[in-house]
């Protein structure tokens, strides 16, 4: 007789076999995922991973890993980061990837969880509400097509030190768009295995490039800090490592998007993560200073309201617009607007060109959206 226990959250004694059945499908090296993403799996936290077990095995995973939004003037909004879905593949086809996301889910609506973000293949998680959301630019950089100076400023490698994690920290932190982090978040992070991080400094300016160190052609992952620190730091990559080139992710109406096309060969804006609305009233809150600021860009006097909501949902959200700016209210009814989680998110999310039917009709929506929001790659799960 099968026995089945779960799904579940893993317990402490139980880690160590989890993460051999995810090394056995995401990583091939000494320390695996723990050491390649150990924000996301970490030991002291067992309770960010949900299993299955099978007649006394864990044979499926699924992570939800806590993470707060920051999305500009200090506003911040949660966030969990869905990681590790896997099922051994001697039992696939038994759904305990879907009963494994939907206690995930189960589990955001009892937090309140606002929204979920995920990786990985579009088709596979669009069942579940996530569909490709934000933006992201990719600049390719050679040495031929890079146009900077080395400056004359002091460069050292992150050792995870203090200070040196202090230094990053307050860079980062100026950062609009990114996940929140504490001082030994960072210290995670920056530590991961396969990401290299040099630092700049010179006469009180300084800056960061974070990148993977994993083969000629590398990626930077994150950034942050002066203009001419940035350049410097790109400059000695070029110079001293064997280096083909650089792919930096850079989020949009980012102030350095001018200073990396300048330098690169070629560029392109990608969608960026996937998203999943699981709260439509608490995103909208926390993302009113994003369209107040938008709307009052906006040439002329228009006003009006229209309402939104979630299929399946009874609670929706009202938007009310005027020339004194847009305010976000709740609204108990049947809305103007009415779309499933996916589609919700590429409305609010997704790329200009998304629901553009809907945005002629709706011409407030056209000024408001897409909002902004980034996981730098050093962050992601």
């Amino acid at each position: 007789m099968v026995s089945i226990d779960g799904p579940r959250l893993a317990r402490p004694d139980e880690f160590d076999e989890m993460m051999s059945l995810l090394d056995r499908y995401f990583a091939y090296e000494r320390g695996g995922m723990a050491a390649r993403l150990p924000h996301a799996y970490d030991e002291a936290t067992p309770e960010n991973h949900a299993i299955v077990r099978k007649d006394g095995d864990i044979v499926s995973h699924v992570g939800a890993i806590p993470q707060t939004l920051s999305v500009g003037e200090g506003n911040e909004i949660e966030c969990w980061g869905v990681s590790g879905v896997t099922t051994d593949k001697r039992h696939r086809g038994n759904g305990y990837m879907t009963q494994l996301l939907e206690f995930w889910l189960d589990r955001m609506a009892e937090e309140g969880v606002a929204l979920a973000d995920l990786g990985g293949n579009r088709q596979r998680y669009a069942h579940f509400g996530w569909e490709q959301a934000g933006r992201e630019h990719r600049y390719e950089i050679r040495e031929r097509s890079f146009d900077g100076s080395a400056g004359a400023g002091t460069i050292t490698t992150y050792e995870g030190g203090d200070e040196q994690v202090e230094t990053l920290r307050e860079l980062h932190g100026d950062e609009p768009y990114r996940v929140s982090r504490g001082r030994e978040r960072s210290r995670t992070v920056f530590g991961q295995r396969g990401l290299e991080t040099l630092l700049y400094e010179s006469d009180g300016d300084t800056a960061y490039l974070s990148l993977t160190r994993e083969s000629r052609e590398r990626t930077i992952a994150e950034f942050g800090g002066a203009a001419r620190g940035i350049e410097a730091l790109i400059a000695h990559l070029f110079s001293a490592y064997d280096v083909d080139s650089l792919t930096a992710i850079v989020p949009p109406r980012h102030p350095r998007n001018p200073e990396f096309r300048r330098h690169s060969r070629s560029w392109s804006v990608s969608e960026h993560r996937k998203l999943n609305v699981r709260n439509l009233r608490a995103v909208l809150a926390r993302f009113a200073d994003q369209m107040e600021a938008r709307w009052s860009r906006r040439e002329g006097t228009a006003s009006g309201r229209v309402t939104l909501g979630l299929e399946a949902e009874s609670e929706g959200v009202e938007l009310v617009y005027d020339r004194d700016g847009i305010t976000v209210e709740a609204f108990d009814g049947t809305p103007d607007v009415r779309r499933e989680r996916g589609e919700m998110s590429g409305l609010l999310f997704g790329m200009h060109d998304r629901e553009a039917e809907l945005k002629a009709d709706y011409p407030v929506f056209e000024t408001i959206f897409p909002l902004d929001f980034f996981i730098w790659p050093a962050d992601r799960v």
